[in-house]
């Protein structure tokens, strides 16, 4: 049985990993999708983008979460049943009817 691991934990992992290492810091700025599916079997949809930035002493960032009212009424059902899809990565209890990805499960 894989690891499951929470958001929390598998970007605890990255930072770490990037922290010593700064090839791999520069691959995951650059191809985070790649290097998240070799490292740690995590598979992304083909169809999502996801953005890897690095804060510096001078600049921060503030990331603005999806906005519930602009979710679909399939992602508003699974949200109501404490479940939650995101990015193909589970996020809440994962009931049956939403299919686990083949990876790590990624919980909140």
């Amino acid at each position: 049985m894989k690891d499951i691991l929470t958001r929390e934990q598998l970007q605890a992992k990255i930072v770490e990993k990037a922290w010593q290492d700064e090839n791999f810091k520069k691959e995951v700025l650059a191809n985070p999708g790649k290097v998240i599916a070799n490292e740690f079997g995590v598979q992304l949809p083909p169809d999502l983008e996801l953005k890897v930035v690095a804060e510096t002493a001078k600049v921060k960032y503030l990331v603005l979460p999806v906005n519930p009212d602009e979710l679909t009424d399939e992602q508003l059902d699974s949200v109501a049943g404490g479940d939650f899809m995101l990015f193909g990565l589970c996020i809440g209890k994962c009931s049956p009817k939403i299919e686990k990805p083949a990876g790590p499960t990624i919980r909140p």
